[in-house]
């Protein structure tokens, strides 16, 4: 049974006829909207299209160590890698802005659907779609910042200067809010074909199990893991690269995507991502931390396995590696890559070219040509299955309670995915089995902002974001001055009093003085 859940795009589409057919979002009382259904679903619709932004989900990963920017535009993410940022740049403010937007639109579906006449069921389950799209913009805002402003109602002038409100506390009301709407069932497991976009029962309870492990709350993250997993509605999908390259959108192991339609509604995120060769820009592109954190075929790390060849390093590697990476003389929709070959457009240097020799496979559609901002239409993934059943063992885990072999069948139906195949774990050792889920995090996720709020609540920011970020070994073009040697992208550096939180943005502060004092450090 599919029970993806989408951004309600075409829905979107069909009820507005023009983006501006909204009640206006800066205004106070409107006596002439809230009249009618149509309206409710206009309102609802609107906060779902909050889901998608990929200007940030596509740059948060060069805030880790996954990843390199070579420019600033549009977000300043270049800075946030390097350690170099202030209460201005850039990103800050996107990301604050975003959510804080998708907040209002939620809160004025959740205030005003009372003035519409509805069916008790219709009112219950549009209310209990927002209170989840609410949650997550929560979870992403805390993650980032910490303490922010708890808003749960439209602000009235005198409530525009909100204070912040302590990171456990919002917690806490982002996994009560998810646990009340799980428990009342106001959601279903699936959609008819027309309303697919709609938040299920099973996002819904992903998402309590995602915060609940952010905020250490074991119990809770085991509780809801285990109740997606006994539903049997989701699973882990044959083919991973499906997942992201527009083929496979109604795959069983997507539980909350926004969704971009061909020639519709389009989402630019392969021009960020995609070398000159696809008709990208080259910008975000991977480091060599994340190809170092993929183990070899006998499933042992770099370190440890007698298959990795230092001068061959993506050989005899996990193959999650080549579905996530394009790997020199690889072929991208029937185009050859190769950053070795000083005659591509690829190589080092080119312009629009990879400053770490390396680009991302994963999210580039398969039939893309030209225009990329045009023409770029896949879904950018924000929950699957597989985060689940790495939530539920990372959990038990963590909780120190006893770890039996459903802990080993989670991490192994992740890691033993068709196409994939890596050995099975079955160490039962806590220590051992915590690097096994981190490192699994990591070569899992990367593109889908997991890692950013995993470095930070691991406490290893410090460890994996300071000193040179590295790309390629060059042991192709003898004319450079790094021939024989890894690439140096750039330099990093990570204050560990300062960086493991990002400052209220400037303008922020200056509209409202009760956000001070800043986080620690800014």
């Amino acid at each position: 049974m599919k029970k993806i859940v989408y951004f309600l795009l075409l829905s979107f589409l069909i009820l507005t006829s023009c983006e501006l057919d909204f009640q206006p979002k800066d205004s106070l009382v409107d006596t002439t909207y809230w009249t009618s259904e149509e309206d409710v679903k206009k309102a609802v619709n609107y906060a779902y299209r909050r889901l998608g932004n990929t200007d940030l989900q596509a740059f948060i990963s060069c805030a880790t160590d996954d990843s390199y920017s070579w420019s600033n535009w549009p977000s300043d993410i270049q800075y946030a890698g390097n350690g170099s940022a202030t209460t201005s740049t850039g990103v800050f403010l996107n990301t604050w802005d975003h959510y804080y937007k998708m907040i209002a639109s939620c809160n004025d579906v959740l205030d005003n659907i009372d003035k519409v006449t509805l069916s008790e069921d219709m009112k219950n389950r549009y209310s209990a779609e927002m209170r989840v799209l609410r949650a997550y913009a929560y979870i992403q805002l805390t993650g980032f910042f910490g303490d922010v402003p708890l808003i749960k109602h439209i602000q009235t002038i005198e409530e525009f200067k909100a204070p912040r409100t302590e990171k456990s506390e919002i917690i806490d009301f982002i996994i009560s809010e998810l646990d009340e709407v799980t428990k009342n069932n106001h959601l279903p497991a699936e959609y008819s074909d027309g309303e697919y976009g709609r938040v299920t029962h099973g996002a819904a309870l992903g998402l309590l199990a995602r915060a609940a492990l952010y905020g250490e709350k074991w119990d809770t993250a085991i509780e809801a893991s285990k109740k997606v997993i006994s539903s049997e509605e989701y699973d882990i999908d044959a083919d991973y690269l499906s997942l992201f390259n527009g083929t496979n959108k109604k795959s069983n192991e997507i539980m909350l995507a926004a969704q971009y339609i061909k020639g519709t509604y389009t989402n630019p995120m392969a021009t960020w991502i995609g070398g000159p060769s696809l008709t990208g820009w080259g910008q975000v592109v991977p480091l060599k931390g994340l190809l170092d954190a993929y183990e070899c075929t006998d499933g042992k790390t770099i370190e440890q396995s007698n298959l990795y060849d230092p001068q061959n390093p993506t050989a005899n590697r996990d193959p999650r590696l080549a579905l996530t990476i394009v790997l020199p003389g690889s072929s991208v929709n029937g185009i050859t890559i190769d950053i070795t070959n000083l005659n591509s457009p690829d190589r080092l240097g080119a312009s629009n070219a990879s400053f770490s020799g390396y680009y991302y496979r994963k999210y580039i559609p398969t039939d893309i040509e030209g225009s990329w901002d045009s023409n770029s239409y896949n879904d950018i993934v924000l929950l699957r299955y597989a985060e689940v059943l790495l939530t539920y063992a990372e959990a038990v885990v963590e909780s120190g309670g006893s770890i039996d072999n459903s802990v080993l069948e989670a991490i192994n139906k992740v890691r033993g995915r068709n196409g994939v195949g890596m050995p099975a774990v079955t160490t039962t050792d806590r220590a051992a089995l915590r690097e096994i889920i981190r490192r699994e995090r990591h070569v899992e996720f990367p593109l889908e902002d997991n890692r950013i709020f995993d470095i930070r609540r691991w406490k290893i920011a410090e460890k994996v974001m300071n000193g040179t970020a590295y790309g390629i070994l060059n042991n192709f073009d003898n004319s450079r001055a790094d021939y024989g040697r890894y690439v140096k992208v750039e330099d990093r550096s990570f204050n560990v009093s300062r960086d493991y939180l990002w400052p209220i943005p400037l303008n922020e502060i200056g509209l409202n003085e009760n956000l001070l004092p800043n986080n620690p450090g800014w």
